[in-house]
């Protein structure tokens, strides 16, 4: 083991904590090289029981979430957890990702209440994916509700939307599993992420009003559909990887509390979840799921000024702006964090061990260190 006292910018990377049949190498010559991940490590240590997670990011302004290895909180989530089967490849019938059926998105208006903008028929594969940063969603999807938000397409920056998007009250609602199944409200100021230029001040438009990134982009038909951390904050999700099953119920924003609760080898519904859905299923079409790389730097040379439409369905736009000023970076497409702390207690075999949580700590440009406790301290500065 080694530590590192000094380093170079180095792009946040992705800790892989998912099947091993989508570990690179177990797409090589040599398959038989894969290798055991954390999780792995984590059940043949006997420090937990299952393969089997749950996260919680909070919501956009909060510095902290919780990865928690074997178990579940139940105070971080409201409701019951719905259970989704995870779907396989298309082409080769393998589990390989956390992908599930996507069947409905809505928006929702305080004031013009909910138009629904898929049809009954609509399944798709969607990625639960703690490693890419925003939601790559379907073209046709993206462009309504890019109007909707006021989106101004810049050559530089890509999209960008008013950072006082965030005061505005909607929900977009993602459904799972068909008839019956689970679904994800997400709020609207979770979709304005604030961005910075390279000297690290908050980005503004030409009148000078902050700009945010916006929380979607866009996928072409046959593109992988991920759903990113602006998804990923307004949920609570379980991943039984022994399974295969998802757990997920709408997030408790800002929880205090903890009633954690082990997964163990006996149990077959993931996270104690009262609800399946199976009523849909949708097959991803590759194999290769990889997050979208999406940093961007540079100075503008040039501003693109869009008057998006103000409505689509029976829905009123937000906001209109004409550009942006001044230099940014945008968050790199991989899961961020700067600081984990966590405690386990081991266990006999013969007995249920307990869940292993991480808190991370999320910080721009920070240090990351990643503590835990019974002799093992790893510190990346």
């Amino acid at each position: 083991m080694a530590v590192a006292t000094t380093a170079a910018y180095v792009q946040t990377g992705i800790m892989g904590i998912g099947f091993d049949t989508d570990e690179s190498i177990a797409r090589s010559s040599d398959e038989s090289a894969v290798y055991p991940n954390l999780v792995d490590e984590l059940v043949n240590q006997k420090l937990i029981t299952t393969h089997s997670y749950s996260l919680w990011l909070d919501d956009l302004n909060s510095d902290s979430g919780t990865v928690l290895f074997g178990g579940y909180d139940t105070d971080k989530y409201s409701g019951d957890l719905g259970v989704l089967q995870i779907q396989p490849d298309a082409q080769s019938g393998n589990i390989t990702s956390m992908t599930v059926a996507w069947t409905s998105l809505s928006l929702t208006d305080p004031t013009s209440g909910t138009t629904t903008l898929t049809d009954d028929s609509f399944a798709e594969p969607a990625v639960l994916d703690s490693g890419t940063s925003l939601c790559r969603v379907p073209t046709n999807l993206y462009n309504q509700l890019a109007n909707f938000s006021g989106v101004i397409d810049d050559p530089t920056y890509g999209a960008l939307v008013a950072c006082n998007l965030s005061s505005y009250t909607g929900t977009l609602n993602f459904g799972f599993g068909g008839t019956g199944g689970p679904s994800i409200s997400v709020p609207f100021n979770e979709l304005a992420v604030p961005t910075v230029d390279e000297n690290n001040n908050p980005l503004t438009f030409q009148d000078g009003s902050a700009a945010c990134t916006f929380g979607l982009v866009p996928v072409d038909q046959g593109g992988d559909i991920l759903f990113g951390d602006t998804f990923l904050r307004s949920a609570y999700v379980v991943y039984d990887l022994d399974n295969l099953q998802i757990g997920i119920a709408p997030t408790n924003f800002n929880s205090t509390t903890s009633n954690i609760q082990v997964i163990g080898a006996s149990d077959t519904v993931v996270g104690g979840g009262t609800s399946v859905a199976s009523g849909a299923t949708a097959k991803q079409t590759n194999t290769a799921i990889a997050a979208p790389g999406i940093a961007k730097t540079g100075t503008v040379t040039s501003l693109e000024t869009k008057a998006p439409a103000a409505t689509f369905g029976a829905i009123s736009g937000i906001r209109t702006d004409a550009g942006a000023t001044g230099s940014a970076t945008k968050a790199p497409a991989t899961a961020t964090g700067s600081a984990a702390t966590a405690t386990a207690t081991k266990s006999a075999a013969s007995i249920t061990a307990p869940a292993f949580e991480i808190t991370v700590m999320f910080m721009m440009g920070g240090s990351f260190f990643l503590m835990l406790l019974g002799g093992v301290f790893i510190v990346f500065a």
